[in-house]
């Protein structure tokens, strides 16, 4: 991402003549960013980043706060040093918290946003009474 003050040197540069590659190479980034800066100033006239459209998330920051904490006790609660927590409980605290679902897939992601990070360790494979080895897979949250 370029920063304001380099935008207003790519502008400066621009209205010089200097080509936009050469441009690229003084500011030390793709030909392409650059076109993309010109184009996108033409258009509005700003070189500030505009509010993106989309719907906003329910998750601010003093949420997201709120559930690192409750995730942490639940962690804690479950084992001193890792839990074996499932997304699912995690996602249960989510929609308690902010009444929206999430998928898996995106706790998995807020959960890496929180800096709680996701080991899956290597199968073991006890012996079974019966001779043949199975295999177990336990995922554990490690908490930092």
């Amino acid at each position: 991402m370029i920063n304001l003050q380099t935008r207003e040197l790519v502008l400066k540069w621009n209205n010089e003549g200097k080509t936009q590659q050469q441009i690229a190479d003084l500011v030390d980034c793709n030909q392409s960013a650059i076109s993309r800066l010109i184009v996108k100033y033409n258009k509005t006239g700003n070189l500030k980043n505009l509010p993106r459209s989309g719907r906003p998330t329910p998750l601010t920051k003093k949420n997201l706060a709120q559930l690192k904490a409750e995730f942490r006790k639940e962690a804690l609660a479950a084992n001193k040093k890792f839990c074996s927590i499932e997304v699912k409980q995690f996602s249960q605290i989510i929609e308690k918290k902010v009444n929206k679902k999430y998928s898996a897939r995106h706790v998995e992601r807020i959960l890496h946003k929180l800096n709680f990070s996701r080991i899956t360790p290597r199968s073991t494979a006890p012996k079974t009474e019966s001779g043949v080895f199975a295999e177990q897979v336990v995922s554990q949250l490690i908490i930092s």
